[in-house]
């Protein structure tokens, strides 16, 4: 009896494990949708990545595009394109080098800084709309669930999704 309690229990906590995967892929969709939307107030030209880059050096202040590569898990040679993107639209500058020429910081001209606080503020705004209805008890406990979903989703590692390769290693085509 105690075995099929077990099994049954493992079921069901497997079957909500898979739900809360498909309610954070949910949620990353989510997230990419309003990066967009937000990175076009700024600028109709600005890309959604470019914002997550914008929000980062507000976020470190001065700092080497490598900085913010770490910070956001990007290559850095993306965001180097995305810094010099947000160059172009006069949102940040590279700061004096302090002696080692290979390091320009990245640094926020004021515009850019009232722009990403501006964009912050309104997001800000939704969400106290958005959660407005709920229990003060409620929105501390999310705070500490998602804190605490946050921290063991950045320290699991993710498994290598197994690809099908034909005879050269190569990935093969869908149609194949």
């Amino acid at each position: 009896m105690e075995g099929r309690r077990t099994r049954a229990t493992g079921t069901a906590r497997h079957a909500a494990l898979d739900v809360v995967e498909e309610r954070a892929a949910a949620m990353c969709r989510s997230e990419q949708r309003v990066c967009r939307i937000l990175a076009r107030r700024i600028d109709p030209a600005m890309e959604p990545a470019a914002y997550s880059v914008l929000t980062a050096a507000r976020m470190l202040g001065p700092c080497r595009v490598t900085d913010l590569a770490t910070t956001l898990g990007m290559g850095t040679p993306g965001v180097s394109g995305h810094v010099a993107a947000l160059q172009r639209l006069g949102l940040v500058e590279r700061g004096p080098t302090g002696g080692d020429e290979r390091s320009h910081p990245v640094v926020l001209t004021q515009e850019g800084a009232r722009r990403i606080d501006e964009a912050r503020l309104g997001r800000r705004q939704a969400f106290r709309r958005q959660l407005d209805g709920w229990a003060a008890a409620d929105v501390v406990e999310l705070v500490g669930l998602l804190a605490r979903f946050n921290a063991a989703y950045l320290a699991a590692e993710v498994p290598e999704v197994p690809r099908e390769t034909g005879e050269t290693g190569l990935p093969r085509p869908a149609h194949a």
